[in-house]
């Protein structure tokens, strides 16, 4: 799961409606662009045998400005395997498989990455606001 938290005045609970929609417009908009951004890393021969887990991979609204991204967002119920594919680990311990660290390299990029965060929030909310 891949979770980046972000604060300011628009977040302010006092905030009108209207920009407390744009505002949850550009959380799913940054979010759907990090689900991408995981699924991407998952190619064939490259943690996709037959595509599960890289479909599973999507952003869900967990609380009214709470967005993540996960395997199984939208069904509830995660691949089993992806926790293997992830760390390389079963059960706690390490198999001779590294694992792909798809959702780690993501959060590395996106934690990093304020100014894009920035434009994609700035767009949904100029879009809801014209």
């Amino acid at each position: 799961m891949t979770t980046i938290t972000v604060s300011g005045p628009l977040f302010a609970p006092n905030v009108s409606g209207r920009i407390k929609d744009a505002v949850r417009a550009g959380m799913f908009d940054v979010s759907a662009e990090i689900s991408a951004d995981v699924q991407d890393q998952l190619y064939q021969g490259h943690g996709w045998r037959t595509g599960r887990l890289r479909g599973s991979i999507a952003a869900r609204q967990f609380s009214d400005l709470g967005f993540e991204v996960r395997s199984g967002a939208l069904t509830g119920e995660p691949v089993k395997y992806v926790y293997w594919v992830e760390t390389g680990k079963r059960r706690g311990v390490q198999t001779r498989f590294p694992g792909y660290h798809m959702f780690e390299e993501t959060w590395r990029k996106w934690n990093g990455n304020r100014r894009r965060i920035e434009q994609i929030m700035g767009a949904a909310i100029k879009r809801a606001l014209t």
